[in-house]
């Protein structure tokens, strides 16, 4: 994807992403931020893996479904994307004031050099906390990686589970290549939107 193709989505996401924030009561997800990993830190800690992200997305209700976007990029100008329409391979679970879970397949995106991202394929979760404002170091979260393996049926199986219930696979249970990163938001804002009509 070139830059300049890159910028027209972060646009368009972004108005997107206005236009959810001002809309009804419905549980959803919103933010453009920068965050990076790492455990337990605190401004001037070094950070790794650090990432652009821009989120719209919407939990299904009983007038809308499940809708959305996240796109990731970095300043090398690799990518990718998560597309939260597709009920069958994601999940946004606004579950508590502040708190979601949410992901799933990966479905498009680049390395640097324009080879296929290596996330294409693969499940992914986040547990994402939006801590108040402001958001520097206050909201933060966690990436499940299910697996290395791609298009895998039981690592779908195991993401919806966790973003249903929060339960992860038993350690004997967990699937090649399974881990945990934590991260931290250090520019931008996320928000994290519970509707009160909805009962959690």
């Amino acid at each position: 994807m070139r830059r300049s193709t890159l910028f027209a989505i972060v646009a368009a996401m972004s108005m997107a992403a206005a236009n959810a924030v001002a809309g009804g009561a419905v549980d959803k997800v919103t933010g453009e931020f920068m965050r990076g990993n790492c455990w337990d830190c605190s401004p001037g800690d070094e950070l790794g893996f650090i990432a652009h992200r821009l989120i719209s997305a919407h939990e299904a209700s009983d007038k809308h479904p499940q809708r959305g976007l996240l796109l990731s990029w970095r300043d090398d100008g690799s990518w990718f994307e998560m597309d939260f329409n597709d009920p069958a391979e994601t999940c946004v679970h606004v579950f508590a004031d502040g708190q979601v879970r949410m992901g799933g397949l990966v479905t498009d995106g680049q390395r640097a050099d324009g080879s296929p991202a290596p996330q294409i394929g693969r499940y992914f979760g986040m547990l994402l906390i939006d801590g108040g404002e402001p958001a520097y170091f206050i909201d933060h979260g966690f990436t499940h990686r299910f697996t290395t393996l791609y298009w895998s049926d039981d690592a779908r199986d195991q993401f919806m589970e966790w973003c249903a219930t929060g339960d992860l696979p038993a350690v004997d249970d967990r699937l090649e290549g399974f881990t945990i990163w934590s991260g931290v938001v250090f520019q931008g804002n996320l928000q994290v939107h519970n509707s009160p009509q909805d009962g959690d």
